[in-house]
């Protein structure tokens, strides 16, 4: 059962997916600023909810981008990233114990479901997978700001508990699955920078999630893999932070 129990748990639970989907996405002249204005707010919203390893790793985060510049993080993310898939640490559920492409094919459509289910859609012009982790970041954003919203309106306890089960089935059997594994190979890439914080930041919040939600997803392998042949080159240019802070993803219009 999730601790959230009122609407400001939910929407500060919902503001740190939000910050993290935006500093997950592939970056552009702006991200910087965004992930800085957003950085209150969300040290806020981590109070709030009590996460205590994770307002650790955020404020150890503000340090390290006090004095980055645009093209530092830029720089720093084709350094962990490139351009196309990364064999070090993809940011693709789908290379995570998924060996063969009908695995990552079944979870493709898998995230797809969940993304219609709710009424959403990417964004025009997103190229990306769905899989990638600002999308399924994001994905738990909306659920959570849509269970802030029910609680505020009194929506009554069915829709709470259609969201607070899907919230739990895709933490389970998503995000929580491979995430762990994913910011293990993120640290171990990055070894410092932006990158390997943002990487501690999102170990310690899943975490705590995990115990929120009171599940424990069975952990994807870390043992060296090789991406599939099929990959293709990640364009991100639509990517989940241009979506992040809209109202109707929200459903508050």
């Amino acid at each position: 059962m999730t601790k959230v129990a009122n609407a400001a748990e939910a929407r500060a639970q919902s503001q740190v997916y939000a910050f993290l989907a935006q500093a997950f996405a592939d970056p552009d002249g702006t991200t910087l600023t965004r992930i800085r204005q957003a950085l209150p707010a969300t040290e806020a919203a981590l109070t709030t909810i009590g996460g205590t390893d994770s307002r650790a790793a955020l404020l150890a985060l503000h340090r390290e981008f006090d004095d980055l510049q645009d093209d530092d993080l830029l720089a720093a993310h084709h350094r962990v990233f490139g351009y196309g898939v990364s064999g070090d640490c993809p940011p693709y559920e789908g290379e995570y114990g998924h060996a063969h492409i009908f695995q990552k094919a079944q979870g493709l459509a898998d995230n797809a479901g969940f993304i219609e289910a709710f009424g959403l859609a990417p964004a025009p012009g997103f190229a990306d997978r769905l899989d990638h982790i600002a999308v399924e970041l994001e994905f738990l954003h909306v659920l959570a700001a849509k269970e802030a919203y029910a609680l505020a309106h009194d929506h009554g306890e069915e829709p709470l508990a259609i969201l607070r089960a899907a919230m739990r089935n895709y933490f389970e059997h998503h995000l929580g699955r491979w995430a762990p594994a994913f910011t293990a190979r993120l640290q171990s890439k990055a070894q410092d920078g932006p990158y390997a914080a943002l990487a501690r930041l999102l170990a310690a919040f899943i975490a705590e999630e995990a115990r929120a939600l009171d599940v424990t997803p069975a952990m994807a392998n870390i043992a060296p893999f090789d991406p599939q042949t099929d990959d293709e080159t990640a364009d991100c240019s639509g990517c989940a932070a241009g979506t992040v802070f809209n109202p109707e993803m929200r459903g508050e219009s």
